[in-house]
């Protein structure tokens, strides 16, 4: 994943990795990302890699973001993760003149995205005592009452671990669930909208969502947003864009854990 991640880097269009807004004007997907990284949360990580209890994190950074522009990136590394797609979907996606429309996907959930830091050349930020007191005592409780709670489900877990399950063999046998193989591990499942799905298809043979210039014409007519240079709008200005459903999450997660996107995907962007 963090190889993968270094195909980010650099000034690239990213209207295949993000939602495109263009209802608020939006028509210029070019962003520049500075570095992107997979790493461990806690060092040592890498002599627990079968452990599903260590964290990574993915720190992106750059001069500008789309709209949901991280979510779409860390849901295309989770697919990588998993093995479902290589490491070069991330330049097929990025090269918008032999994909210029958007494969359907679902986005990375938004509770673990952060934005922690802004930099601005020659300004340094001071902080006042007493809000800096009043932040970082409510920082402390907020993580004592995680940790506390974390501590809990990973006891559950591992006690879960030591219980025996019928294995499905006609002697009856037994087996303690810790033993069981291939472990169950779905925490990736929690960090991807949409519901498990049978079978997994692959991005790009999958459905596409409306070009970017379809969707520039549709507000156009519809008065939203100003025609950009070197774009000819024509047509009836009532006229609606092709029927879809809007769906929140409408992804599936595949067998392997992956996503899949069923047919009732939003593609495109309604008043």
């Amino acid at each position: 994943m963090h190889a993968a991640a270094q195909r980010y880097v650099g000034t690239h269009d990213f209207r295949n990795l993000c939602k495109m807004d263009v209802a608020n004007g939006v028509v210029n997907f070019q962003r520049t990302i500075l570095s992107a990284r997979v790493t461990w949360v806690e060092r040592g990580g890498e002599t627990g890699l079968q452990d599903p209890f260590r964290l990574c994190q993915f720190e992106v950074t750059g001069q500008a973001f789309l709209y949901h522009q991280v979510r779409c990136m860390m849901a295309i590394l989770f697919l990588i993760g998993q093995r479902m797609e290589s490491p070069e979907i991330i330049d097929e996606l990025l090269d918008v003149e032999k994909n210029p429309r958007k494969p359907q996907y679902s986005m990375a959930v938004e509770f673990p995205l952060v934005l922690y830091d802004c930099e601005f050349e020659n300004l340094q930020w001071l902080y006042d005592r007493e809000v800096q007191e009043f932040n970082v005592t409510h920082l402390q409780q907020l993580w004592a009452n995680h940790a506390v709670k974390t501590q809990v489900l990973h006891n559950m877990l591992r006690g879960l671990d030591a219980v025996p399950v019928a294995t499905g063999k006609r002697n009856n046998t037994t087996v303690l669930w810790g033993d069981m193989k291939p472990p169950l591990c779905s925490q990736v499942s929690g960090f991807v909208e949409g519901v498990k799905a049978r079978t997994y298809k692959p991005l790009l043979a999958r459905p596409k969502c409306e070009g970017l210039e379809a969707r520039i014409r549709h507000f156009v007519r519809r008065g939203r947003i100003e025609t950009p240079p070197g774009l000819e709008v024509v047509g009836n200005r009532d006229e609606q864009p092709p029927e879809s459903k809007r769906s929140h999450g409408s992804d599936a997660l595949g067998s392997g854990g992956a996503t899949e996107q069923p047919p009732k995907r939003v593609c495109v962007d309604v008043e």
